[in-house]
This record gives structure tokens, C-alpha cells and sequence, in this order.
């Protein structure tokens, strides 16, 4: 036992010893300069990654993707292919930086660096020899903390380097006109320079004067540790259903990392199972059915003590009950050391299951599934959306703006104007209007006799707030989502946390006109049916 021990802490310890030793030459080479700006852009989209995957964030979204009736009704009421949808926009996002990480990598004097672009190319091949480059989660939430007050510094640089280019440029028209009053120029020639040395303090403070190889350092290994907690956060193995009040605590991802590692945080045991797929208030669990409670092994750390049974299932702390992956995995079958150099491990993958410890290395099935959605990026948009679906058809924007143009006539129908009224009916589509043209002729009959009744106008409109409540905040979404990317084009810092899947872009093409429809119609009843009695009236 002892022996396993000392196997898996040489692999683990020794990949973590690499990463150490390739720091040493992340301290001389290239300063970034002027990329701060795309590199700060790239911090803050890490971080918004990073604290998107929070477990109180995926609770919020699985708990709003069961409660929403607009995404059930349009998108799908399968959570596992909602849950996918989701993944797919994390795995993009993931990809896009990983991408630029590894461009700026190119750049870095530290050959490591260079070979991250195989790993984004084939993840599944070149995978192994980056074991060990995540952060423990405490070491993460500093270099999280670090990387925020770089772009915040970063952010506020720009703003002083354009006060220095106005007081330069104000500095030179004074100077041009030689009648200018002389003390005037000397104010300002003491501006600019309090104005350079502000500059000049705030480069200091921001990553404008790191190395290459600092920085993707930093951006790297918070890459690798933001994979496992996507792993953590969508493994596909089923678990218990888990109740609203214990998630903020028993379920979260930090809890689970404390328990295996007591020494980071003194907390009570628990054997509450992390957020699984099923979002119901119970599964059914035979006795023949595995499950295993594991995280990476850079996260985590190094194991304080671990105990092997003789069945080769291995109980850590609180998890004793958790079984592990089988013998026939693909690891353990592969006996190639992976990697060159600083990245070699010898004898890594001749440890059988009872002596390696697998609980960290997180669920097979889903490390697979992950790496064959970075495969497809490299090929095609995962956010592609299918056939049949306001995305694929592009018109997921333009719906959105017509649904929420509704949603304001229809907030005071009384105060709608030949404007307004023109300026919809021009936002809509042929198909739309030729359907709405067929329904106000079907139903002008229905639309006389309820001139007459004194509810219609009031039952017409709960009906259109009801359509509304459902269909609107995936309009709303769908503008959120949209702007906070224009917003990230502008390389600013973007908080958001809506996924397209809470959008119109899966949205089926068919409902959605539907639904737009019917409150046309709905709309042009009210407005009708107010006129016509206004009329009456006078």
C-alpha cells in the first residue's frame, strides 16, 4: 500500500515539480507592452469563465432551465440536451481562449509554451503531458484575485494614456501659438509630466512591463484548472437529486476539495452527492451501480493519506462509500510515457487501479466527452444551432426585437400610435405577415362579437401577459447575450451569465412564430376593440 502511495505521489508530485521548474523561465524574455490591452481582455474573460462555473451559478441555470416554459415549450424539455446545449457555449468559450493563450504562447522564450497549440488541436492525444498544471482551488482564487486588479489597472491606464494625449495635444497648440502666454505653457508642461509619471506608475503596477512567459503562465494554468471544474461541473455519470437548501454548502465545489483536503479547511464530513444531471427530487440507485466522487489532482493538491482495500476501491474521508472507475480504463491500458523533456513520466502508467489514486482524475466518460467537443471546435462553431431553429435561420436577434416591441404596446395599448404601429408591422417577416393576414380574415367573426362584450378587451390582454411572461425573458436574454458580446469586442470587462441556451437561438422557428402570431392578433383585438369604443362613447 505504502508503495502505491509513493507511485502516485511521484507522478502527480513530479508533473507538479515541472510546472514549478518552468517558471524559473518565465522571468527573463520579452516584456508584453502594448498587448496588455488584448491580454487584459483575456484575464477578464477568463475570469468571468472561472466564476460562471460557480456551483451557486450552475444551480441558478439548471433551476431556471426547469423553471422556464419558454425554453421547455421552444427549445426542449430534455434537461441532459438542454445541459449539452450549455456545455457546447462553455467548451466554445474555453476553445477561443485557449486559442489565444496559445498564440501568445508562440511568443514565450519557454519552449513549453509552444506546445500547448497541440493540445488544442488534439486534446485527447496530447492531453497527459499537462497533467499537473492546474492550481489548487485557494491558489486559484488568488490568481483570480490577481488577474481582476490587472485589468482593473490595466483598464484604468487607458483611461490616463488618453488624459496624457489630450494635455499633449493641448500642450502643442499652446506652444504653435507664439503669442500664447508663457506661464500658461509651463502649467501645462508640469500637467504632462505629473500626467507621464502617473502613466508610468500605472504600467508598473499593470502586466504591461511581465514577460511573455509570465503572463501565459498565469493564463494557462488557470485554463487547465477552469477544464477540471467543467468537468466537475457536467460529468455525465448520474447522482442523487440534491435539495435547493444544501446546495449553497454541502454540494459546492469547494466542499468537495476541503474534504479530501482537511488540512486547506477545517469542515464537518458530508455525503451529500454534488450537483448531478437529474434535477428531480429522487433517484433510484441499485446497489450494483458505481459512482465515484473525484477531482483533478492539481486542484486538490497531494492526497494526505491514501488507503487501498483489497477490492480496489479506494474511501477517502468522507466519500468512503464512493467507488471508482474500473480496471478497464484507458489509462491504465496505456503503457506509452507521454510527453518529452520536463514533461516525461516514467512508469506513470504501470500502476494498476489499487495503487494509483483515480479519485482526482475526474470522470472518464466526461474528460472523453470534453475532449471530443474541443476536437469538433477546431473543425466547426459548437454554437452552430440545428436545423428548423431561429438560429440556424439567423433571425433570433430580430425576433427578439419584434417580441419585445410587443411586450411595450402591449404594457398601454391605449397609447399606440400610427408609428408604432407601422414600425412593427415593417420588423416583421413575409411568412409572418401573410399568417397573421389568414388569421384576421378567419377570425374577423370572433373579432365583431367581442366588440360587444365589456371582458373581451381585459380577458385579451391577460391572455397576451400571460404569452409574455414565457416568451419575453428569452427575448430579453437573447439582447443581453448579444450586447455583452459586442461589449467583449470593445475589450471590456463583461459580466454576464446568460448561455444562449436561455436565449431564442434553439428556439424552434415554427413555435416562435406561432407564439409571435397570436399576440399580433391578440394586439390588434385589444386596439380594435379600444377604438371601437371610444367611438361608441362619444
Amino acid at each position: 500500500m505504502r508503495g502505491g502511495e509513493m507511485v502516485a505521489e511521484s507522478w502527480f508530485g513530479g508533473s507538479r515539480l515541472n510546472s514549478r521548474n518552468s517558471s524559473n523561465l518565465d522571468i527573463t524574455g520579452k516584456m508584453l507592452g502594448i498587448l496588455v490591452f488584448e491580454v487584459s481582455s483575456l484575464m477578464s474573460k477568463v475570469v468571468n469563465l472561472w466564476h460562471c462555473l460557480d456551483d451557486r451559478e450552475i444551480f441558478k441555470l439548471r433551476k431556471e432551465m426547469a423553471n422556464s416554459l419558454g425554453i421547455r415549450r421552444l427549445v426542449s424539455n430534455d434537461e441532459n440536451y438542454l445541459m449539452d446545449l450549455a456545455l457546447n457555449e462553455v467548451i466554445e468559450n474555453f476553445g477561443n481562449l485557449a486559442t489565444s493563450v496559445a498564440r501568445l504562447g508562440k511568443k514565450c522564450n519557454n519552449p513549453v509554451y509552444h506546445r500547448f497549440e497541440y493540445f488544442i488541436s488534439d486534446p485527447i492525444l496530447n492531453s497527459f503531458e499537462w497533467l499537473g498544471w492546474e492550481y489548487r482551488l485557494k491558489k486559484m482564487e488568488r490568481k483570480v484575485q490577481e488577474m481582476e486588479r490587472f485589468v482593473l489597472v490595466t483598464m484604468r491606464l487607458t483611461r490616463e494614456l488618453e488624459v496624457l494625449a489630450e494635455h499633449e495635444r493641448t500642450l502643442r497648440r499652446i506652444q504653435r501659438n507664439l503669442e500664447g502666454d508663457g506661464m500658461k505653457a509651463v502649467e501645462w508642461q508640469k500637467k504632462v509630466i505629473l500626467q507621464r509619471q502617473e502613466v508610468k506608475n500605472l504600467r508598473d503596477m499593470s502586466p504591461w512591463v511581465r514577460t511573455y512567459d509570465y503572463v501565459v503562465r498565469i493564463l494557462l494554468r488557470s485554463l487547465w484548472t477552469i477544464l477540471e471544474k467543467i468537468k466537475y461541473v457536467f460529468r455525465t455519470h448520474q447522482m442523487v437529486s440534491v435539495s435547493s437548501a444544501s446546495v449553497s454548502r454541502c454540494n459546492s465545489f469547494s466542499t468537495l476539495m476541503s474534504s479530501v483536503h482537511p488540512f486547506d479547511n477545517n469542515l464537518c464530513s458530508f455525503n451529500s452527492e454534488p450537483l448531478g444531471q437529474s434535477f428531480s427530487k429522487s433517484v433510484q440507485i441499485s446497489g450494483q451501480h458505481l459512482h465515484s466522487h473525484h477531482q483533478s489532482t492539481a486542484l486538490h493538491g497531494k492526497h494526505p493519506h491514501l488507503k487501498t482495500k483489497q477490492s480496489g476501491h479506494v474511501g477517502i474521508g468522507p466519500f468512503k462509500r464512493c467507488v471508482l472507475v474500473g480496471s478497464n480504463s484507458r489509462i491504465l491500458n496505456s503503457r506509452k510515457p507521454i510527453g518529452t523533456g520536463s514533461f516525461r513520466f516514467i512508469g506513470a502508467y504501470n500502476v494498476n487501479m489499487d495503487k494509483l489514486s483515480y479519485s482526482k482524475m475526474g470522470s472518464l466518460s466526461c474528460t472523453d466527452k470534453i475532449y471530443s467537443k474541443l476536437r469538433v471546435f477546431n473543425t466547426k462553431r459548437l454554437l452552430d444551432a440545428p436545423t428548423l431553429t431561429l438560429g440556424d435561420a439567423a433571425l433570433s436577434l430580430h425576433y427578439a426585437n419584434i417580441i419585445i416591441l410587443i411586450e411595450k404596446l402591449v404594457s398601454a395599448p391605449h397609447m399606440i400610435c400610427l408609428d408604432a404601429r407601422d414600425e412593427l408591422y415593417n420588423m416583421l417577416p413575409a411568412c409572418i405577415r401573410n399568417a397573421l393576414r389568414l388569421k384576421l380574415k378567419s377570425n374577423a367573426k370572433t373579432l365583431a362579437s367581442s366588440i360587444r362584450s365589456a371582458s373581451s378587451a381585459a380577458e385579451l390582454r391577460m391572455a397576451l401577459v400571460r404569452i409574455l411572461e414565457w416568451l419575453a425573458p428569452l427575448a430579453h436574454n437573447m439582447i443581453r447575450w448579444q450586447s455583452d458580446r459586442n461589449f467583449e469586442e470593445q475589450c471590456k470587462v463583461s459580466q454576464s451569465d446568460v448561455l444562449l441556451v436561455q436565449t431564442l437561438h434553439f428556439a424552434n422557428r415554427a413555435k416562435t412564430e406561432a407564439a409571435i402570431i397570436e399576440l399580433l392578433l391578440g394586439l390588434n383585438y385589444v386596439c380594435r376593440i379600444g377604438r371601437t369604443r371610444n367611438r361608441l362613447a362619444l
